[in-house]
């Protein structure tokens, strides 16, 4: 199986926040962050588009798919979902507003 920086499942989230909603926004992918690594995921990255000042882009990245599920059925801990409550409040359409898509390492381009 090929393997990538990235891990061999990889879930990507968009959406929009407002430019000027940064700093809050940073603070809670923050404690997303810490909250996904302790989790055991294999990568968190976060990118903000220069070309859509609104545009957000997580990755998280996952040893396999297994992997994935068997960290997407943990309950999330009250703590965090304040967090995504808040993180709500600051998307375009709330969580609902959410594009996600998902890839396998067989998907994936060659790096």
């Amino acid at each position: 199986m090929k393997e990538f920086r990235l891990g061999a499942f990889v879930v990507q989230h968009r959406y929009r926040v407002d430019p000027n909603e940064r700093p809050k926004l940073l603070n809670l992918l923050g404690q997303i962050r810490d909250h996904a690594y302790d989790l055991g995921v294999a990568q968190f990255e976060v990118w903000l588009e220069d070309a859509d000042s609104w545009l957000v882009t997580e990755i998280h990245g996952y040893d396999s798919w297994s992997h994935f599920k068997r960290l997407s059925a943990k309950d999330l801990p009250e703590t965090m979902q304040d967090v995504y409550a808040e993180l709500e409040r600051l998307i375009e359409g709330g969580l609902g507003g959410i594009e996600t898509h998902t890839w396998n390492a067989a998907t994936l381009p060659e790096p």
